[in-house]
């Protein structure tokens, strides 16, 4: 048995986060690649090398998603329904990160609203959530029993791992083993040690994995393992010490996007556990393939030795390009400060290398950190404790006295950013708790405390309940009403971007500091919109108003699914029913089809009907033609007559049953029908001879397919026998075109 392997000789599983985690530890979030097509190549080619599943959703990318104007939610309802088509879905996890009580925002949200967000990427098909709390609180990661109750989910409880080695009594073991079991008790039926900042050592995984692992084994509880290879020998180590205690997963990044702040890669830390060489070299490729064989990464614009240091600190890979960045920003005011202040020796201990600030801002923020009573360095903490000691560097009054004022107030007396460490101090983000049965729980002195309530740019007071605890507010309500007035604006655009309670969640989790005149929702779907030109007919054409906004969702699930389904044949696609695309799209598809403006050109087309019926000198034949239309346009409108729920099930069901042909070619024939009559509307031999339905539109279809030329013996129904078999060659070879793009 290797070295590596558990002496219980069980494989641990293999879980793939290139696709979040990699991108976020290493990539501009506009070099971000977001589409089901993409992640969809990596998760065939992460199943056929042997890996167990991939981190799909959650963290920082659901923001940097809404950012590039994508919607988090589709791709990973594409990716799962192709999954579930495949037979793979509850063999092939699908995994997102989740903070809890901060939710993919960075403050704490209702929890009605937490409710209804975890559903929802439940309802599109993550079958692993993995939660967790900077400040290792429970109280941030209570569960609502109806996602506890979830068949089939996996609830992974973080624990976020952190050592300071100035006061290394404060998260001893002991400490990470009691909150296992209060994360157990709150109904998690997982654990994860969440390593972020590279602090982790083979020596400490000797003590802590088999103590974590004996009280996980006897309730069957499984174990993971996220190490970011920031410090690249001091993770190898970590992760082969794991792996030989019996640890049941551990986490990797593959191909272009690994190591460096990010995640090594599975060659590198455990080799004995690639099963098929071929296959797992063709996932490195298909990852180069993707994002270049070098892309413009943020993690390497660091030097060596600053990432060393700002590791054994205990910053996180994700925040040391901001770090970097913002000191070289106030480079010549930190190095100014130093020289004015007489604390700081400056004569004798000069300022003269870039490496110099850096060691100045480690300093304060080890007093920074220890004035916020020792917190875990995780987001959103580490971006919060980051930034407040690079603001005392540039705008403290003198940060070198050791002076609170001194430190965290200007010249002026006036406080200094980042205001959300006021929050911190106050209570805002929750306890730090001890977990050592008295109820104990850490956090900043009186003193400290006490400034801050008099000193805080906000005017806040202290907590006086725990932020969790706090009575449901307006998130819901207020998200709600954002996202009805966006589809009241937008009609089918905003459905065709998201549905109703996609919307929802969007705009309560949307991108902090947005102006107010800025709505980051409606400019994200703006984007989309702009993508969906592409999704017409060979780029430009279409057969009705609105077709581009119900074929992008449809071509966001067909390619995922000709990729993780290759044995399809593409001259199939235009047959295949919609409801195999799942709930879930269907109910999008209906939720466009019933805003498609071609509906208001029908209604007025009826209107206008009645206008012929009104003349005293109607002919018989132009009667029974208007019968006839608008027979037709009754037989082929799927939409309920009325807004009740038993009739929105009943018009979903006939819809579900519909292939995508005869959607496409439906509507197309309601807008010739519109644009017929307004041509030739009082002779009606052009325009409906007999009523149509779907069961003739389907005949007709069936004669495309097998390229029937027999004659109808009737010119009307000939002209439209070849119109219909002309549409359905264009939409059959667009996809079949679409579907050579997806595989190259």
């Amino acid at each position: 048995m290797s070295e590596s392997l558990s002496p219980t000789n069980v494989a641990p599983k293999l879980i793939n986060l290139t696709l979040r985690d990699g991108q976020q530890s290493t990539l501009d979030a506009a070099d971000w690649i977001l589409d089901p097509c993409a992640y969809s190549k990596v998760a065939a080619a992460s199943q056929q090398a042997g890996f167990n599943g991939i981190e799909i959703s959650g963290g920082q990318s659901f923001q940097i998603a809404i950012g590039n104007g994508y919607n988090p939610f589709t791709t990973l309802s594409s990716v799962s329904q192709a999954l579930r088509h495949q037979g793979a879905n509850g063999r092939f996890e699908l995994q997102m990160l989740f903070r809890g009580a901060n939710a993919l925002g960075f403050r704490h949200y209702d929890q009605d609203l937490l409710e209804v967000t975890l559903k929802e990427f439940i309802k599109c098909g993550i079958t692993k959530i993995r939660c967790f709390d900077a400040l290792n609180d429970i109280d941030n990661l209570t569960l609502p029993e109806s996602v506890k109750t979830a068949p089939g989910l996996t609830l992974e409880g973080a624990i976020c791992f952190t050592h300071y080695a100035e006061s290394p009594d404060r998260y001893q073991d002991v400490y990470f083993c009691r909150y296992a079991e209060a994360l157990i008790k709150a109904g998690y039926n997982a654990i994860a040690i969440k390593d972020m900042s590279g602090q982790l050592t083979a020596e400490r995984v000797d003590h802590l994995v088999p103590a974590l692992l004996e009280i996980l084994k006897p309730q069957g509880l499984p174990l993971s393992l996220h190490c970011h290879s920031t410090d690249a020998e001091r993770s190898r180590g970590a992760i082969a010490r794991a792996l030989h205690y019996g640890i049941s997963a551990i986490e990797t990044v593959e191909g272009s996007l690994s190591g460096g702040s990010s995640h090594h890669p599975l060659s590198e830390v455990a080799p004995e556990l690639i099963s098929d060489q071929a296959a797992y070299e063709q996932l490195g490729r298909r990852v180069e393939q993707l994002w270049g064989s070098h892309p413009e990464r943020k993690d390497t614009e660091i030097a060596s030795d600053l990432k060393q240091k700002l590791c054994a600190a205990g910053v996180p890979g994700g925040a040391m390009p901001f770090v970097i960045r913002d000191l070289k920003q106030q480079e010549p005011t930190i190095r100014a400060k130093y020289a004015s202040s007489k604390h700081s020796h400056a004569q004798s201990e000069p300022v003269e290398s870039f490496a110099d600030v850096v060691d100045l801002f480690l300093a304060e923020l080890k007093k920074v950190c220890q004035d916020a009573g020792l917190p875990l360095l995780v987001t959103p903490t580490a971006d919060i404790c980051c930034k407040q000691a690079i603001a005392n560097l540039a705008f403290g009054a003198d940060p070198y006295s050791g002076e609170l004022s001194e430190r965290y107030l200007s010249r002026a007396g006036q406080p200094n950013p980042d205001p959300r460490y006021a929050k911190l101090i106050l209570g805002y983000y929750g306890e730090l708790k001890a977990y050592d049965g008295s109820g104990v729980v850490h956090g900043p002195t009186i003193e400290v405390l006490h400034f801050f309530q008099a000193n805080n740019a906000q005017q806040l007071n202290p907590i006086k309940h725990h932020p969790s605890k706090a009575a449901p507010g307006g998130d819901l309500r207020e998200a709600q009403q954002s996202a009805w007035s966006l589809i009241q604006k937008k009609g089918d655009s905003a459905l065709s971007f998201a549905s109703f309670d996609q919307l929802t969640i969007l705009y309560a989790l949307r991108p902090a500091g947005a102006q107010a005149s800025h709505d980051p929702i409606e400019h994200a779907m703006g984007q989309y919109i702009n993508r969906t030109e592409l999704a017409k007919i060979d780029g430009r054409g279409q057969t009705f108003p609105g077709y581009q906004m119900l074929m992008q969702p449809i071509l966001d699930y067909l390619s995922a699914d000709f990729i993780l389904n290759p044995s399809q044949q593409a001259g199939d696609i235009i047959q295949k029913p919609l409801h195999q695309m799942g709930r879930n799209l269907c109910c999008q598809l209906f939720d466009i089809y019933y805003e498609l403006p071609v509906w208001a050109k029908a209604n007025r087309l009826m209107s206008h009907l009645t206008k012929l019926l009104s003349s005293e000198h109607i002919r018989p034949d132009l009667l029974e033609a208007v019968r006839h239309v608008s027979e037709s346009l009754v037989r082929l409108d799927l939409r309920p007559s009325r807004q009740e729920r038993a009739d929105l099930t009943k018009a979903l069901a006939r819809f579900e049953e519909l292939t995508i042909a005869e959607l496409f070619h439906s509507l197309a024939l309601i807008n010739s029908f519109v644009n017929g009559i307004a041509k030739h509307a009082t002779n009606p031999s052009y325009y409906a001879q007999r009523s149509i339905g779907f069961t003739d539109l389907k005949s007709f279809i069936e004669r495309s397919e097998a390229h029937a030329k027999a004659s109808l013996d009737c010119p009307w129904e000939d002209h439209l026998q070849q119109s219909i078999t002309g549409k359905h060659i264009r939409l059959k070879n667009d996809l079949i075109s679409r579907a050579a793009s997806w595989t190259a």
